[in-house]
């Protein structure tokens, strides 16, 4: 059974191209990135989905992020967008969160990692092969080993022919189907969506697999941001396979998927709009869960 989810932003980004990318609209400056992260309330306790900018990524941008990537990529750096504080924000305590999914393991989804150094995390194996023995450009560029250095608790996902609205998926946890890894290949080796069973229909986290969700949900062609996507893409065929692939998932008939992004700040603020809404009240105190079995951990020497 899945509780509340809350939807975080764990780093504002402002590159030099989001004024062109997302140019703002009214009332509204979309010329802020955002790195959406979703902070979610299990049985298992809280899980966190990509974990954004971290608090040693503020203290030493130069090792944990790179002078290049930092430029590149403009980050605010504020503590009070690290996951943790967040987290702490909303009554919870670093421990309390017991599990992390990666859609992949790009710098602004690895960042907060350390801050949450007893839970495990959730990869697809091939993306983690890719980040430890990076082989292209891109991929040298685009990770960072400092993120999880300290890391030992490690679950690695495979995809074996089982499938969720025709994508192939793999369960988080083998004993429920309430959330699950979805392969979105492209962007990067082993990059994947996370789905997760809502009171009413699926949420649909696609990490990069877009950039802009209005290119899956609109079929909007942007020349930017296929250029943009050509450039940073591990492999562009399948990124083109993949968003085919989403585009027909919800233009299905009776769709009950809602599909949310990494950067997309339009998708982020209607996301936390829709949240206010249904948060009457925030939680009041810390939430105390039983420790994962032992048997459930991959240990992975690095």
């Amino acid at each position: 059974m899945i509780g509340q989810i809350h939807h975080l932003n764990c780093g504002t980004l402002n590159p030099f191209s989001s004024r062109l990318l997302f140019p703002s609209k009214g009332y509204r400056d979309t010329r802020f990135l955002v790195t959406h992260c979703l902070l979610i309330e299990t049985p298992k306790g809280l899980v966190l989905i990509d974990s954004g900018v971290g608090r040693k990524d503020i203290e030493r941008t130069d090792i944990a992020i790179g002078k290049v990537r930092a430029f590149f990529t403009q980050p605010a750096l504020m503590k009070v967008e690290c996951a943790i504080n967040q987290v702490e924000r909303l009554g919870y305590s670093r421990d309390d969160v017991r599990h992390v999914i990666l859609t992949h393991m790009d710098f602004l989804q690895t960042g907060g990692l350390s801050d949450f150094p007893n839970a495990t995390i959730h990869v697809i194996r091939k993306e983690y092969d890719a980040a430890n023995a990076p082989q292209t450009f891109t991929e040298k560029w685009r990770y960072t080993s400092h993120h999880w250095q300290h890391s030992t608790k490690w679950k690695f996902h495979f995809f074996g022919g089982q499938r969720w609205n025709e994508l192939e998926c793999s369960p988080i946890f083998p004993e429920s189907d309430d959330m699950l890894l979805i392969d979105l290949p492209g962007h990067s080796r082993g990059h994947a969506g996370v789905a997760i069973k809502q009171k009413k229909g699926w949420l649909l986290h696609c990490g990069d697999a877009t950039l802009n969700l209005s290119t899956i949900t609109q079929h909007q062609n942007l020349p930017l941001i296929n250029f943009l996507g050509a450039t940073i893409d591990c492999c562009r065929a399948d990124r083109l396979h993949t968003t085919k692939k989403l585009q027909q998932l919800i233009s299905r008939p009776n769709n009950d998927v809602e599909l949310i992004c990494s950067l997309d700040p339009d998708g982020f603020h209607t996301s936390q709009a829709i949240q206010s809404l249904d948060e009457s009240v925030a939680p009041q105190s810390q939430l105390s869960f039983p420790l994962q079995e032992e048997s459930e951990v991959q240990v992975a020497a690095l």
